[in-house]
């Protein structure tokens, strides 16, 4: 569990990172003359709260198979884009806010590609760090074991 809050916990991190480079890109696109308020700062956070929350919930503490595992992925994909959009729009639809509903909903779905990409490289060279650990702890203790 402890390490499941840990991942969590790094995922935020990276979503409030992807989500402040997403706003610049958007803002730059559909909205370059707006000025944004401090509270504008909030809201990466609050994304990255929002982003965590179904990962939070669909915790497992067996091994899933690949289909459970992209099963998984893709209810906490729908989900996240739901409760962004809820959490961004409410539940006031208009014609004038498609284009940013269309934003908001590929800025998820690449942000979240992105957190699973960077997460694995961050596993991959947090395993290469520990195979090369263990192949220096046997060399050293073959090295004891054999006295030629």
């Amino acid at each position: 569990m402890k390490e499941h809050i840990k991942d969590n916990l790094m995922n935020f991190f990276i979503i409030v990172t992807l989500v402040n480079i997403a706003i610049f890109i958007w803002g730059n696109l559909l909205a370059p003359d707006q000025n944004i308020t401090y509270m504008a700062f909030i809201v990466p956070i609050i994304d990255g709260l929002l982003g965590i929350i179904p990962g939070l919930v669909m915790y497992s503490k067996r091994e899933l198979t690949m289909k459970q595992m992209i099963l998984r992925e893709i209810i906490q994909l729908v989900s996240i884009e739901l409760i962004i959009l809820f959490f961004t729009f409410g539940f006031s639809f208009n014609a004038a806010k498609i284009p940013m509903m269309i934003a908001v909903i590929v800025s998820v779905a690449v942000i979240y590609l992105l957190v699973i990409v960077i997460r694995y490289f961050l596993d991959l060279r947090s395993a290469r760090k520990m195979t090369d650990a263990l192949k220096i702890f046997q060399e050293s203790f073959s090295s004891k074991a054999d006295p030629d």
